[in-house]
């Protein structure tokens, strides 16, 4: 599904001059909650694609492990709510305090593309007929690169800014940018601590994630991988909005395709599917559907619940489901 960009964000520029880890000490910062949201502009040497990264780092003391990150995907729409959030209830005791990191395409000639750095295979022959909000003949298959580009060149980036732990690294991802987070966790599961999907599209490839279960099953078990994993979307994703009634697309076939993708319905699959062995392996899972929000509001209600289980380490294992 489509969304809209909310948030407009003025950062430091900053390039790529830090040869050095950053250590454990104190981070001066100014006096505002983006006062140390820094950003750098590059084009990967792995896709060829730019990007505009944007990492705020708390400030006061470091931890001696280092600060836990957040990567947040689609940076652009959701890097300030997630740094003012973490930054007040960081500095309120409610949770650990955290780095934050947006990812967001770059422009210019070869700009990114979302759909092609979030998806790992083509649509379903149906779903290129169905799927309005992409358009058309979408470019698609660009996910094992730019996950390499997260891995191999934004995180040592993001180390060098600030001192990071590399055991406490959560991935973020929303709608389409949810796919990408789950595919992660089911093919890569050792990429990040923490997976957080919100409306994830798993209808994707006529839902190729569930397929992707008893592989991910195996390896985990295999490997004693310790993971946590949070999954939820908002309990109106079923229907239209009032704001999507009026998107110049053909109506007809945007409901047509919110049938189709099942964002609540796949959810609370994906979820029952994935709650008994991270409940066996004791790893931390929660699965929540928020009342009353639709696609492009429900970020907004879930980055509480989203900050109270990923920092510190998911205590908060009830499940909420609209009755």
């Amino acid at each position: 599904m489509k969304f809209i960009n909310f948030t407009a964000l003025i950062v430091l520029c900053v390039g790529f001059a830090a040869d050095e880890p950053a250590k454990a000490g104190v981070v001066q910062n100014d006096s505002s909650n983006l006062e140390s949201a820094q950003s750098y502009s590059f084009v990967s040497r792995i896709n060829a694609e730019p990007y505009e990264i944007s990492v705020y780092v708390p400030k006061g003391a470091t931890p001696q492990a280092g600060f836990p990150t957040i990567y947040v995907l689609d940076g652009g729409n959701l890097f300030g709510t997630f740094v003012n959030a973490v930054s007040n209830e960081g500095s309120s005791k409610e949770i650990e305090p955290a780095v934050v990191v947006g990812i967001e395409s770059g422009s210019g000639k070869n700009g990114s593309n979302r759909t092609f750095d979030f998806t790992p295979s083509d649509l379903a022959p149906y779903e290129k007929e169905i799927i309005v909000d992409l358009g058309k003949n979408p470019k698609v298959g660009g996910y094992e690169n730019f996950l390499r580009v997260i891995r191999e060149e934004i995180k040592p980036k993001v180390a060098k800014l600030a001192f990071v732990d590399p055991h406490r690294d959560i991935i973020f991802g929303w709608s389409l940018g949810g796919q990408f987070v789950v595919h992660t966790m089911l093919t890569h599961p050792d990429a990040f601590s923490t997976f957080i999907a919100l409306s994830s599209s798993l209808w994707y490839s006529n839902k190729a994630v569930f397929n992707q279960i008893p592989a991910f099953e195996q390896k985990v078990t295999a490997s004693n991988q310790r993971l946590n994993f949070w999954i939820g979307a908002g309990s109106l994703e079923q229907e239209r909005s009032p704001g999507m009634m009026q998107w110049p697309l053909d109506q007809k076939k945007l409901s047509q395709e919110i049938t189709y993708v099942n964002i609540v319905g796949n959810t609370l699959d994906f979820s029952a599917r994935m709650r008994p062995f991270f409940k066996d392996r004791k790893l931390n899972f929660n699965s929540v559907i928020f009342n009353g929000e639709t696609h492009n509001t429900v970020p907004w209600s879930a980055i509480n619940p989203i900050l109270r289980f990923a920092l510190p380490g998911g205590q908060d294992h009830q499940e909420t489901i609209p009755r």
